[in-house]
């Protein structure tokens, strides 16, 4: 079980079932997958483009390191951690996550409720030819006890949207691999949604800003 020091869950939470895989530092020297740099050049420029252009400011859109996280698939890869071939971007942004996964063959799709960057993120997948599809909705699985009422308490994630697991056409338990980027404190929140959706043996990876990635797997 993880649990996230910033993270209260109330009593009506379910008990996670978790365990964490340690991802070593040493994966910043890992070569990045054919076509990775070209990707996120091409994506960094259309989020500078559109954080000028757009007079709305999205205030919950922050990058991550998207370097680092193509090594971290990388090192997931060679490691044989992957149960299957399906990823899934929680919080998707311009869904970098989402386009690194498919530039390696994966199936792969961003889940993000800002209809501008769901928008924007199916136009450079388009651009570069990459296959990651791109749908506007909530990630949050309805139905499970407890977590409505903590999805309530995070600041940046509703509940009010229709589910999107009807518009995917697959169930989040078809996913193998997930990526977040959640805001400090909300790490709890995102492995909570993970533990109630994925299947047994699906891992969850995320990105902690200067701590690095995280990884955890459902057991």
């Amino acid at each position: 079980m993880t649990t996230d020091d910033a993270f209260e869950q109330p009593d009506s939470a379910p008990i996670m079932t978790l365990k964490t895989i340690d991802i070593p530092d040493s994966i910043n020297r890992l070569s990045y997958a054919e076509g990775a740099e070209h990707l996120i050049d091409t994506a960094n420029d259309a989020i500078e483009a559109f954080m000028l252009a757009d007079q709305k400011v999205i205030e919950n859109f922050v990058t991550c390191d998207f370097h680092l996280l193509d090594q971290a698939i990388t090192w997931i890869e060679q490691n044989h951690l992957l149960a299957g071939n399906r990823f899934c971007e929680f919080g998707a942004g311009f869904g970098v996550g989402a386009m690194l996964a498919a530039l390696r063959g994966m199936e792969s799709i961003g889940i993000e409720i800002e209809s501008r960057l769901v928008e924007q993120a199916n136009q450079v997948a388009e651009g570069l030819g990459n296959a990651a599809e791109f749908y506007c909705g909530s990630f949050v699985p309805r139905g499970v006890e407890g977590l409505t009422e903590i999805a309530a308490e995070v600041e940046n994630v509703s509940t009010e949207e229709d589910d999107v697991c009807e518009l995917i056409g697959r169930e989040l338990n078809e996913f193998d691999l997930f990526f977040a980027f959640p805001w400090p404190g909300e790490h709890g929140f995102f492995e909570a949604v993970f533990d109630a959706c994925a299947a047994n043996g699906a891992l969850l990876l995320t990105y902690r800003g200067r701590d690095g990635m995280s990884l955890v797997t459902k057991v």
